[in-house]
């Protein structure tokens, strides 16, 4: 690729400018892996530095996974797509009697009216994890008491709670663990030999750490937050070679190496749109298929899909008419994920890469840190009044800042934060939202 060793530069300063600990990028062209490096620290603990068997949470990656097992064993004659839920998981349950109606194809795309997982149950379920063969079923049990927020098949509600349902749902039809399956019918055949759902099977000395501000950048105190029933939507642990050969899997719809997982129709099934992501978003988000984001970047299609949670962050690109392809794994949770999507993007395309501007969250957190809320103030003041383009304003960016102090039960401090992204955007409603959470979360319900 033209610009690949101007991409390191950028990557460097990248990670350099908004402090990141870690990060492995991939990109493969064909089926030959044209690019894969690691930036960085698996851990600020230890300091042992990124390697390409480096291991990082995929976190919401992992859903295009298990869309691909779900469809594979619809092609093999397992699964009706268009079958309800119930048809298969009998105890599946809602208090809803339209959860009768919900389809695999609906959970695949989104489309179930299905709720997505409260930070409330994140917080229970990691504070609480399991790990044996019936977390996923008293998952699925669990949810008798939920709702759903839409009419099956009405419109694109982005939930995991119907991928872990789909977990469940592969290891019943298939008679066997969720986490064997997708090693065996999808991992390995793939290429990815060192990757896999089930944490305890991961070399430790090999796992990088997630990381949180809070303010300063810290290993997640969770350390390696996972419970088992959230595997299918959010833990695929991964290296980045093993990503570059799914990429690679994906550009041939499904074959590696001359093994095949899945035929090209199926990937037109999962590939096709089924329904628009809605509001103001780039190209690359236009549509939903079936376990795949749809879109376009700079003329050409493209399919992607990316996490962010817990202190982790990554993202995978396809671009198919390019037959270039690319992956992002990075041991930090920061909108620092987009500027580098950016940067390996253009460089797919053969354009120059570009580090571009950095997050006031950046020093905004280093003032927190060094002078207290105060400091942090005068810091957005300063910003603000200097007209530099260095740093850019943007109330999603502090917001995130909000969440991993939360995450990290440094509440007070996180409603601090919380304080100055109302200062500086007193109309943005998610603030408040925010604030009523943690409230509850301190006990108060004012």
């Amino acid at each position: 690729m033209r610009y690949d060793n101007e991409l390191d530069g950028v990557l460097q300063q990248i990670i350099d400018r908004w402090r990141i600990p870690g990060m492995a990028v991939g990109m493969v062209e064909g089926t030959e892996v044209v690019y894969a490096k690691g930036f960085g620290v698996q851990s600020l603990e230890t300091q042992v530095p990124v390697a390409l068997d480096s291991a990082f949470s995929t976190a919401s990656v992992s859903k295009c996974f298990v869309a691909t097992a779900v469809v594979q064993l619809a092609e093999r004659g397992r699964i009706d797509l268009d079958a309800p839920l119930v048809q298969y998981l009998p105890y599946f349950r809602m208090d809803d009697d339209r959860h009768r109606q919900i389809t695999i194809r609906q959970m695949l795309s989104h489309t179930s009216g299905m709720p997505d997982i409260h930070e409330s149950e994140y917080d229970d379920m990691v504070a609480h994890p399991e790990s044996d063969d019936g977390s996923a079923e008293r998952f699925v049990r669990g949810l008798s008491d939920s709702q759903l927020i839409a009419n099956p098949g009405e419109r694109f509600s982005y939930s995991n709670i119907a991928y872990n349902a789909l977990g469940d749902l592969i290891a019943k039809v298939s008679n066997m663990p969720f986490e064997r399956y997708m090693r065996d019918q999808i991992l390995i055949p793939s290429g990815m030999e060192h990757s896999g759902f089930f944490f305890a099977d991961l070399p430790s000395s090999k796992l990088a750490v997630p990381h949180l501000r809070t303010p300063v950048m810290t290993v997640n105190p969770l350390q390696q937050p996972y419970h088992r029933a959230d595997a299918p939507s959010s833990f695929l642990y991964a290296t980045i070679l093993d990503m570059c050969h799914w990429g690679i899997t994906c550009l041939h719809r499904g074959t590696y190496l001359g093994q095949s997982i899945l035929s090209e129709a199926s990937y037109d099934t999962m590939w096709t749109p089924v329904a628009e992501w809605g509001g103001s978003r780039p190209a690359i988000y236009e549509d939903m298929g079936l376990g795949w984001t749809l879109g376009h970047f700079k003329g050409t299609s493209a399919v992607s899909h990316g996490g962010m949670g817990f202190g982790w962050s990554a993202f995978l690109l396809i671009l198919p008419e390019r037959n270039r392809a690319a992956a992002i794994l990075c041991n930090e949770e920061s909108f620092a994920r987009n500027r580098t999507v950016r940067a390996v993007a253009d460089t797919l395309v053969d354009e120059m890469p570009q580090a571009n501007t950095v997050s006031w969250m950046v020093p905004i957190s280093r003032a927190l840190d060094e002078g207290g809320i105060q400091a942090a103030y005068a810091c957005y003041e300063e910003i603000k009044a200097s007209g530099d383009n260095e740093y850019y304003l943007d109330e999603d960016d502090l917001l995130n800042l909000v969440i991993q102090l939360t995450s990290a039960k440094k509440l007070d401090l996180a409603m601090d934060v919380l304080g100055l992204n109302i200062h500086a955007y007193p109309q943005y409603a998610d603030s408040y939202l925010r604030l009523a959470r943690i409230y509850l979360q301190k006990g108060d319900d004012v």
